[in-house]
């Protein structure tokens, strides 16, 4: 098939190095120092050139089985292969050989509409900024730091000695599982000893884990700073640590990093249009009208004031991709101002300006 060329053709393509043509030859001085700096090549790692290398042979699969030895039109082909390579590799390994082609293409066509998962704590976070609030005040609950203090962000900032309005988790729905880090700023109070020190981290974390620290010398001094500290995320309990030198301590939140949330789309009604059928006026074929700016259509509905015995709808009614409803009326009422079709577009937009 004629298709196995071209994909033959673009692995050669993205897999070679730079060439040179035959006969070619540079006419520059041989003195290295005359000679200008050669561009830079990018470079493509051995992962990369697996990773390429895997798609290209999962779509080659992919598309013998949605043609299925037949000839496919050469739009057809080059929609079913630019929709398989700007899906991402995780994507394209979830689709599969189906039983029939119809099934392969409509596999590869809902696969490529779905988004990568978005969403995971550990790695993709929306800041969520909140009105700084007092969450830990060790001067009035805990006493002194000695050696590592664990706090629980299920707890809001009475149980530490802050702000019984000082909740974290509310401004995610109060699920604090979904938070990966926090916006801080943390004060040093009167420390028993120099250097005054503090540091914070995901509880149940080593020694050698990254993390945030106060710091100055001196006894009894105060200092403060602000940092933003991933916490645990295993599940446990407690999701914070600090340690360090004796010493009170405040911590006033101003902000959480947590995962995000879906969001409805923002969808209305646009304007119908609608054509009259009657006897003389028995065939339609009726296009969605536009659609408000910045909305883009997502169904259209098709209806009617006739009986439903008269009006015959081609193909179930509703024309996605072509936005239009087309049927036949085959009513014997002569000319009933009443009986209409209508086109009804659904509008949506992500909300946002």
């Amino acid at each position: 098939m004629r298709y196995h060329f071209a994909l033959a053709a673009g692995i050669a393509l993205a897999l070679a190095g730079p060439t040179v043509a035959a006969g070619e030859r540079s006419d520059r001085p041989a003195n290295r120092t005359l000679m200008s700096r050669p561009a830079e090549v990018p470079v493509v790692t051995h992962e990369q050139r697996t990773l390429l290398a895997e798609k290209l042979a999962h779509a080659d699969r992919l598309m013998r089985a949605a043609t299925a030895g037949r000839e496919a039109t050469a739009d057809h082909r080059m929609w079913l292969l630019e929709t398989m390579y700007r899906m991402p590799i995780a994507q394209l390994r979830a689709v599969g050989v189906q039983s029939t082609p119809e099934a392969t293409i409509a596999a590869i066509s809902k696969a490529a509409k779905t988004p990568l998962k978005l969403g995971q704590a550990s790695t993709e976070l929306v800041y969520y900024p909140i009105t700084p609030c007092r969450y830990i005040d060790t001067r009035n609950v805990g006493g002194p730091l000695s050696g590592t203090r664990a706090f629980d962000l299920a707890q809001t900032g009475t149980t530490y000695g802050g702000s019984a309005a000082c909740d974290p988790k509310a401004a995610v729905g109060g699920n604090d599982d979904t938070i990966g880090a926090l916006a801080m700023n943390v004060a040093i109070v009167a420390p028993t000893a120099a250097p005054g020190f503090i540091g914070v981290r995901p509880a149940g974390s080593t020694t050698t884990t990254a993390l945030v620290n106060w710091y100055l010398s001196g006894a009894a001094v105060q200092a403060s700073n602000a940092g933003v500290v991933t916490i645990d995320q295993s599940g446990a309990t407690n999701e914070i640590e600090f340690f360090g030198s004796p010493t009170q301590f405040i911590v006033d939140v101003f902000g959480v990093f947590a995962a995000p949330t879906a969001t409805a789309l923002d969808c209305t009604n646009g304007t119908e249009t609608s054509v009259q059928v009657n006897t003389t006026n028995r065939n339609f074929n009726l296009f969605a009208n536009s659609c408000p700016a910045t909305y883009a259509m997502v169904s259209n509905s098709c209806q009617t004031t006739a009986p439903q015995q008269d009006i015959t709808l081609a193909g179930g009614g509703v024309f996605v991709g072509d936005s239009n409803c087309f049927g036949y009326y085959s009513g014997a009422t002569a000319a009933p101002a009443f009986e209409l079709v209508f086109n009804a577009p659904w509008c949506c937009r992500v909300p946002g300006r």
